[in-house]
Parts: structure tokens; C-alpha cells; sequence
């Protein structure tokens, strides 16, 4: 990583979440159960106050093993796949040492310059990653399988009752006098033909107006349930703020998120973000920004215990870390320590990964 990179790593958080010239309305249920996240955050909060011990993987820097921006981390069969913004795939070990690159940079067949989404198919153990409109799949053992191109651009993929499903995104589409911004979920059978659809959300709005968010955790799966929260981070006049159970192909409104007023400004517009929100075994944790300020609560679901803090979670005295889900069913997540111990003065080693038990 070269020198500058560093505070390229450290200032990501409300400017990701990038705005385009492309808004909103969801119901709220009563009688769920709720989680009451406070207006006020608190400031380099230990993440070892919630954690009894944290595993760190350093993963190998060489040429070919380069970090830039890890946008996403998959785990399995003590294999670690990394996904680095804009569109490579890198696979390390358990101990972080690098293995191969997933797939090929570029424009031809089976090859990418961009990832929106990758998930792994552990029943096939087949690799399905998203780039743009194209839904591309290898074997574990990197040779390409074959790709579809579909009619939307994929934003997230993940599997849902055991199959593989895709959320599309299309934003400001034309309709009479409106602009559309909506979120499908599709489910697909083994030759990646669409077999079933769920709509998600569906704007209408005066003008196009479309956001971005390059971390997404759309849906949250615990033992054998899925959970899905939807974020719209364009401006609306109201705070989307439940997160829901997907069973028999319906979406339950399962959890509701009470944030402290005030809720909107005196024009209306919403003062609260939401960009993620993950439900594990024992936890309930949201993402958030509040009046510019990036936010991250926890809540437990089985006691009083809760936190909500600005920025992050602070380690070692030395850095303000998010957390990202890597085994919800059993409370586990990750986070990505974005420089190291090193006494390089050129380079730097590439990010270490922290795996944590809540």
C-alpha cells in the first residue's frame, strides 16, 4: 500500500456513502420487538469491552497478493475470500497466507473489473460473484464454470431457503412523471434461470436521485432463518426502521428500530441513515449515520446490554474499527484492521483481519 493509501483506508464512512442526481415510504408495525438506540454515541469505546479475545490474521503482502480496499470478506473451509474494491477476488488461508486470485481482471468471458457480490454456494461449493449486469460462477478450485447477463444490475447475492437469490437494483427509472428507485429479490435454480420474485421496496420520487453504499449486508442468516433490511440512503421524509423475517417467500416485519428524536429537519428530510442492519444469534446491530456523524449500535436480545457509539469500536488504543458478519449463528464478526505493524517505509503490509466473538 503505498504511502497516502492510509488515510484513504481511515476516512471511509459518511463519503462512501456517495450521493447521484437519482427518495421514500415504509410502514410501521406495532407490537414487534423494538430496540430504542439513544440520539448520543459514545467515543472510543474499547471493542474489548464487548469481546473476551480477538483473532488476527495477517494477510500476505506480495506483488500479485496487493490489498487496495477490502470491500467484503468470505469465509470458508478455512479458506478466506477477499473482495478488493473495484473487482478482484483474492484467496488467502486460514494463517493469511495468499493462495490465487478468483477468476480473471478484465472483458472477456468468465473475466471482471468490478464486484458488486459474492457468495459461495457451499452445497455445490461453487463461487457466484456479480459484476454489473453479469452473474458469473467458478469452482472452488477457480475454473470457470459459465455466466448469464441479466436484465438488472445485481446488487447483492446471497442463499435464501437453500437457493441461490440476487437483489436487484434499478434507480430512476422513468414512470409517467416519476422517477423509480426499487429493490427485487430473485430467486434462481441451478442454470441461473429466475424461478421467483419478492418485491422489496419501490420509490417514487420527482427527481432521479440514487445513493451508494459499498458495504451491504442486506440479508442476516441465523441457523436456519433469513432476515432482510433493505437501506434507502437517499433523503425521504420518514426512517425505514424494520428489520423483517423472510419465510413461505413473504417478508414479517420482525424487529423495529426506535431512534431518539429528532427524527427529521425542520424541511422534512430525514436526519438518520441506516445502512445496515444485522440480527445473530444473541445481537441486533445497526450501522448508521445521524446528522453526518457515522454511528454503530449494539443491542442484546436477551438482556438490558446495549451500546451505541460514534464512529466505531476502538482497538489497542490505535484505530476505530465497523463490524461485519462472519458466523451471525454463532455471534462471530470481522473487521478489517487497515494498517500494520511495520517498519516499512515505502510500503505497507496489507490489512489484518480480527474475527470477534459478542
Amino acid at each position: 500500500m503505498k504511502k497516502g493509501s492510509k488515510l484513504f483506508y481511515l476516512r471511509l464512512s459518511l463519503s462512501l456513502l456517495s450521493l447521484f442526481a437519482l427518495s421514500c415510504s415504509s410502514p410501521k408495525s406495532s407490537e414487534l420487538e423494538t430496540f430504542d438506540i439513544p440520539k448520543d454515541g459514545e467515543s472510543e469505546f474499547q471493542l474489548s469491552d464487548l469481546t473476551e479475545s480477538v483473532e488476527y490474521i495477517a494477510l500476505e503482502t506480495n506483488e500479485e497478493s496487493f490489498l487496495r480496499l477490502i470491500q467484503d470478506v468470505k469465509f470458508y473451509k478455512d479458506k478466506i475470500y477477499v473482495v478488493d474494491f473495484p473487482g478482484k477476488i483474492l484467496v488467502f488461508d486460514r494463517k493469511g497466507k495468499f493462495l490465487n486470485q478468483l477468476g480473471k481482471t478484465g472483458e472477456g468471458p468468465g473475466e471482471f473489473s468490478n464486484v458488486s457480490s459474492l457468495v459461495i454456494d457451499e452445497e455445490s461449493e461453487t463461487a457466484y460473484i456479480a459484476s454489473g449486469r453479469r452473474l458469473i460462477s467458478y469452482t472452488l478450485d477457480n475454473e470457470y464454470i459459465g455466466e448469464k447477463k441479466m436484465p438488472f444490475f445485481i446488487d447483492y447475492l446471497d442463499m435464501v431457503d437453500n437457493s441461490l437469490s440476487l437483489i436487484a437494483a434499478e434507480d430512476g427509472v422513468k414512470s409517467g412523471d416519476k422517477f423509480v428507485n426499487q429493490r427485487s429479490l430473485f430467486k434462481l435454480d441451478k442454470d441461473l434461470t429466475i424461478t421467483d420474485s419478492l418485491p422489496l421496496l419501490h420509490i417514487e420520487m420527482d427527481q432521479q436521485t440514487g445513493a451508494s453504499y459499498p458495504y451491504k449486508n442486506y440479508i442476516s442468516k441465523v441457523d436456519s432463518e433469513d432476515f432482510i433490511y433493505t437501506p434507502v440512503l437517499i433523503n425521504e421524509s420518514m426512517i425505514r426502521d424494520t428489520l423483517f423475517r423472510f419465510e413461505d417467500n413473504i417478508l414479517n416485519p420482525f424487529i423495529k428500530l426506535n431512534f431518539a428524536p429528532p427524527l427529521l429537519n425542520e424541511e422534512g428530510s430525514k436526519l438518520i441513515i441506516i445502512k445496515n442492519v444485522m440480527l445473530s444469534a444473541n445481537y441486533l446491530l445497526c450501522e448508521y449515520n445521524r446528522e453526518g456523524s457515522s454511528m454503530f449500535y449494539i443491542g442484546a436480545r436477551k438482556s438490558d446490554f446495549s451500546v451505541n457509539v460514534t464512529d466505531g469500536f476502538l482497538i489497542e488504543d490505535e484505530e476505530i474499527v465497523t463490524l461485519r458478519p462472519f458466523d451471525l449463528s454463532k455471534d462471530q464478526f470481522y473487521f478489517i484492521k487497515t494498517y500494520n505493524f511495520s517498519d516499512v517505509s515505502e510500503e505497507e503490509l496489507n490489512p489484518i483481519i480480527g474475527i470477534v466473538t459478542l
